[in-house]
C-alpha cells in the first residue's frame, strides 16, 4: 500500500478527481483503493485538499485554452 494520485469515483465522496490515496498497487498498476475510515477532522482537511486540486486544475484549464 503506497500513496497514488488515482481517479476517484465516489471514494472518500469524491468523484472525477485524482487526488493522492492509500493505493494497493500490483504488477498492473492499481489494483483498489484503500477507503480508510477518516474522523471529522481528517475528513474536513481532505475535502480542503480536493477543493485545492479543483481550484488549481481550472486554473490550468483556463491557461490552457
Amino acid at each position: 500500500i503506497i500513496p497514488c494520485s488515482v481517479m476517484l469515483d465516489g471514494e472518500y465522496g469524491q468523484s472525477d478527481i485524482c487526488i493522492g490515496v492509500p493505493t494497493i498497487i500490483g504488477k498492473n498498476g492499481w489494483k483498489k483503493i484503500m477507503d480508510l475510515n477518516l474522523n471529522d477532522k481528517e475528513l474536513v482537511s481532505f475535502k480542503k485538499s480536493a477543493a485545492a486540486v479543483r481550484t488549481m486544475n481550472e486554473a490550468l484549464s483556463e491557461i490552457l485554452k
